[in-house]
């Protein structure tokens, strides 16, 4: 016969429990008021030390450098919607402490605005609940896009121009690659200048059209205007070549000739994040902006722009 002795034994706790529970629930002998504080809310144990201070420490390093490489960055630390500290290293790592409590927390932004040569921020929580706190950065310095060509979609021979006509739509490829080693080029716009009378529509592939974002210092020229079109990603140098396929649409009214005011030209920018001037009353999302150039002063700002490449059209080409 099997023995009952293990059912009977889980039987007694499982009474035992309930019991437990009905007895501090119901209040027996005083239970539950020898067992909870008087303002009701239970009694929680905190990590910090002595000192009531977290030793955050930061370490940053290149991210695509072939060997440990470490990197210049500044530092900005936030206390809800409050700058409580900043500094700089120039060495990659730099440890500073903050007021340490249950379940606190601050945000930590690091960046380099060193046109050309700076690099891209990130932002991270810091855990200030306990006597450290460590983050490592991988951080992405600027790199340098360049725009291999622009060329017809339906020319086999990967032709620079389009024939255009009144009312004509045409096929367009423009290539773009980042050739800066070791580095990114962040959510970059492709700005296309056309003439406005003669151009109906420019449209691209896997891009997103944002005219509000062009960056006012690069401005059209008379009778000109800029499609603005945005990769949503960070193109790394060690990426291949990235091809954007696109639409132009001609005027129904529109002559040509084969000439070099016909053409639509190109170029990329980059965007990342500057500090405000007044930055130091601000919160995080309002101190610091990411754009292609300084709002404020119209500065260039993150990596140099790409060059300027242009696609003819006239009456004798592929279209």
């Amino acid at each position: 016969m099997k023995s009952k002795k293990g059912a009977m034994s889980a039987g007694v706790v499982i009474l035992l429990i309930a019991l437990a529970v009905f007895a501090y629930s119901g209040n027996w002998f005083g239970l539950k008021d020898i067992l909870t504080p008087e303002d009701g809310v239970p009694t929680v144990t905190t990590k910090c030390p002595s000192s009531g201070l977290t030793e955050v420490t930061i370490n940053a390093q290149e991210a695509l450098a072939s060997s440990a490489t470490n990197a210049e960055i500044d530092y900005f630390i936030y206390d809800n919607s409050k700058l409580i500290k900043e500094g700089s290293t120039t060495s990659g790592a730099v440890s500073f402490d903050v007021e340490c409590g249950v379940g606190k927390t601050y945000k930590l932004l690091v960046l380099n605005e060193t046109v050309a040569d700076g690099f891209y921020p990130q932002t991270v929580t810091v855990d200030a609940s306990g006597p450290t706190d460590t983050h490592n950065f991988k951080m992405f310095q600027y790199g340098e896009i360049g725009i291999g060509s622009i060329v017809s979609s339906a020319d086999p021979t990967g032709g620079a121009n389009v024939s255009g006509g009144a009312g004509k739509t045409c096929g367009f490829t423009l290539t773009f690659s980042n050739n800066e080693s070791a580095s990114g080029f962040n959510k970059p716009l492709i700005m296309c200048q056309v003439n406005s009378t003669a151009i109906a529509d420019v449209t691209m592939s896997g891009v997103t059209e944002v005219n509000a974002k062009r960056p006012l210092r690069i401005s059209a020229q008379t009778a000109h205007q800029y499609y603005t079109f945005e990769y949503p990603e960070l193109v790394k140098s060690t990426g291949a070549a990235i091809k954007i396929s696109g639409k132009i649409q001609f005027s129904t009214g529109a002559t040509f000739s084969d000439n070099v005011k016909n053409n639509m030209s190109c170029i990329i920018v980059d965007q990342t994040s500057y500090k405000t001037a007044e930055y130091k009353t601000l919160s995080l999302s309002e101190g610091f902006v990411e754009a292609a150039e300084n709002k404020e002063t119209l500065a260039e700002i993150g990596a140099v722009d790409s060059n300027r490449v242009t696609m003819q059209y006239g009456t004798t080409a592929y279209c």
